[in-house]
């Protein structure tokens, strides 16, 4: 008799160890999607009717699509040492990935300003967007982009920052500059610095 009562109570307590283990993993499962976060997708056709992830790329793309966990103070650092994209340097150099990020935070996620601080450390080859063409004092380079940097600057959530040695380098002034851009003593000082003040590091 005490063995059927022993053989009964283990096969309850294996039979519970094995439901707390399927919710453990449905947890762990919804965790690492992180469903609740998404607000709505950010993609329309091509009259700018809103679409779905579902409609956008398939059935079943909003279940298997992870979305982020952080909502909350973000801080992402970006450093730019490149001015063109490419070699036809019809595009700039790492700025559409900010504004896609943004977009992400912003309308997929519907993050507030305040719920994110992005740095942009700008040195080496990518001194030349941080120029103002229509300075008075204009360097003799052009900036071939800075409508986009401008529109970086227009977010009060982003920070342009750059590298005073690249600056010496250049021969650059802060009159020369477009106005909000700031500055850091040194480029690779400053990305070491960010990161330990906790901001994580994007190298397009």
């Amino acid at each position: 008799m005490k063995k059927v009562l022993l053989l009964l109570l283990l096969t309850i307590c294996l039979s519970f160890a094995s439901i707390l283990s399927a919710d453990d993993r449905d947890d762990d499962d919804e965790d690492f999607w992180n469903q609740n976060n998404f607000v709505v997708s950010k993609w329309a056709d091509i009259n700018n009717n809103p679409l779905t992830l579902d409609e956008k790329f398939g059935d079943g793309t909003s279940a298997v699509t992870r979305f982020l966990s952080n909502t909350r103070k973000a801080k992402v650092l970006y450093q730019i040492n490149e001015t063109c994209k490419d070699a036809t340097c019809a595009a700039p150099y790492a700025i559409g990935n900010i504004i896609n990020h943004v977009n992400d935070y912003e309308i997929t996620h519907g993050m507030s300003k305040r719920n994110y601080e992005i740095v942009v450390v700008v040195h080496s080859a990518g001194w030349r967007l941080v120029l103002d063409n229509n300075a008075a004092s204009a360097h003799a380079i052009s900036n071939p982009f800075q409508a986009a940097v401008e529109k970086l600057l227009s977010n009060p959530s982003i920070k342009v920052l750059f590298c005073q040695n690249t600056a010496h380098g250049k021969a650059i002034t802060k009159d020369q500059m477009i106005d909000g851009i700031g500055f850091v003593t040194a480029g690779v000082s400053a990305l070491a610095d960010f990161q330990d003040q906790g901001y994580r590091y994007v190298q397009p």
